[in-house]
């Protein structure tokens, strides 16, 4: 999940230039997309950390996926500057969730003496997905234009929500 959360977090920068030009945007409003997520990422993450020491952190965790994968695919639908910034901001939220909630699942599942490799394995899918962003946005976009990158990276964060359900509380 943490791969998929890079790659849905990055897919933005190896699309924008072709969103920008398709949406007429500026340089300015192609700048503020990054921040709309990481404020909207900034504001949920004490809601959804406070939210798991009182909840299950299993749901609260498949919600955050499922809202970051569904903003994802949703941005290819995008036809405008408010519109993304929207979608954006959702996947900010939701990757809040996710990033609150998950570590405190690694600690409940693995014993002590397991949880070093637990979040290392965890932690590496940080670079690796960022670049597995850049490229498949650098693949999809010319092949099938920027949209279809939205819906192919956002698809697999549906299914991986889908089947976090099944794991116990």
């Amino acid at each position: 999940l943490n791969f998929l959360n890079y790659i849905d977090r990055y897919i933005l920068a190896a699309v924008l230039p072709r969103v920008q030009k398709e949406l007429n945007l500026t340089d300015f409003q192609a700048g503020l997309l990054a921040p709309a997520f990481l404020v909207a990422y900034f504001i949920a993450s004490p809601i959804f950390g406070s939210l798991g020491d009182r909840i299950s952190r299993t749901r609260l965790m498949t919600l955050g996926v499922s809202a970051w994968s569904v903003a994802t695919a949703a941005t290819g639908l995008m036809r405008s500057f408010g519109q993304l910034m929207i979608a954006r901001s959702f996947v900010g939220v939701g990757e809040a969730a996710y990033a609150t909630i998950s570590p405190a699942l690694l600690s409940d599942y693995f014993p002590r003496a397991q949880r070093g490799r637990a979040f290392a394995v965890f932690y590496v899918a940080i670079p690796v997905g960022a670049a597995a962003g850049y490229l498949l946005g650098g693949l999809i976009e010319p092949a099938l234009g920027w949209r279809a990158a939205f819906f192919v990276v956002g698809l697999p964060g549906i299914v991986m929500a889908l089947l976090a359900l099944t794991a116990p509380d």
